[in-house]
């Protein structure tokens, strides 16, 4: 997948994508046509298939990609109340594409219709799969290459976002690898408030209105995954926090001053956020920065309990401002 988040809430839908009518026209023909047996997983091994997920084996998520099984259990999923059928787009992927099967542009058009989404995303998946059996298009089609929706935009965000963490993740792992069993559970018991402040910080601080927010939530949740690793990465470099007590003092003056300009702020607010939001997340972020205290305590027993809570303090400043400076615009 080669796309960003950002970028997949850009797509449009041309001037010469088909019209609504044309759509509605070419599906009702391409979806009358039926998927082959042979195409299903046997009868003795269905059963292997009970709680797959489609989408994780076609990228392998979690898992090794394995477009057979991929396709295997996007055949043998049920059909659910979504705006978006992602198991239908993982065939139309793996049939235009040739992934474990030959390539077969009617059953990729078929699977294109069934997945469902905006008028315009079909409309575009349509074009794009004409294009390549044309041979004008000669690069793997992907579900995500032609969406123009928030919803699609989310949910393409989150696949890419899984791909990223997963890799991401993994690195992380060995970095931690040489850790001491407590040095581990400390860290184990800092990721749990961190989920928590990362959650709370996506929700509550971040405007959520428009069709692209789930996508908006992803994206800040992985922003501060990212800085929580990059953290760690730099101090386990050597570039540990070393302010001392009268430099917290004035971060912590300085927290103080901005958030409570934060509160003074007449309504409406900026956005979906709410000051109510802003102090759940405080309260949060409160418990994130005292377990990086007690972390560093366990881990890095050289650097005092204030100069990780200025260092944690001086990135909470910055949040704030960037909220209070959009608040103000």
């Amino acid at each position: 997948m080669k796309y960003t988040m950002l970028a997949l809430l850009l797509g449009a839908f041309s001037s010469c994508a088909l019209a609504a009518a044309d759509v509605e026209a070419q599906c009702k023909v391409l979806t009358a046509k039926s998927y082959p047996a042979a195409h299903r997983a046997p009868a003795a091994e269905q059963g292997k298939l009970a709680g797959c997920v489609a989408t994780k084996l076609y990228y392998g998520i979690g898992t090794p990609v394995d477009h057979v099984r991929a396709r295997q259990c996007a055949l043998a999923a049920t059909e659910e109340q979504l705006p978006f059928q992602e198991d239908k787009g993982v065939l139309m992927m793996v049939y235009a594409n040739g992934q474990g099967v030959p390539r077969d542009y009617a059953l990729a058009r078929k699977a294109a219709c069934e997945a469902g989404g905006a008028v315009a995303e079909t409309a575009l998946r349509l074009e794009h799969l004409a294009a390549m059996e044309a041979g004008r298009d000669r690069k793997p089609i992907d579900i995500c290459d032609d969406a123009t929706s928030g919803y699609m935009g989310g949910w393409c965000a989150s696949v890419a976002n899984d791909l990223k963490e997963q890799k991401r993740g993994a690195g992380f792992a060995r970095l931690i690898a040489p850790w001491s069993a407590p040095q581990k559970q400390a860290f184990a018991r800092l990721e749990t408030r961190a989920h928590d402040f990362f959650e709370q910080r996506s929700t509550e601080e971040v405007d959520l209105s428009g069709t692209a927010r789930a996508a908006f939530t992803i994206e800040e949740e992985a922003r501060q995954r990212e800085d929580l690793r990059a953290s760690v990465a730099a101090f386990e470099k050597g570039a540990l926090p070393r302010d001392g007590d009268a430099e917290f003092a004035r971060l912590d003056a300085r927290l103080n001053a901005v958030y409570k300009q934060l509160k003074a702020l007449p309504e409406p607010q900026y956005g979906t956020i709410r000051f109510e939001g802003v102090q759940r997340t405080q309260r949060s972020w409160l418990a994130y920065r005292d377990a990086w205290v007690a972390f560093g305590k366990v881990k890095y027993p050289q650097v005092s309990a204030n100069a990780w809570r200025a260092y944690f303090t001086r990135k909470r400043i910055a949040m704030l401002e960037k909220l209070l400076k959009n608040w103000g615009s």
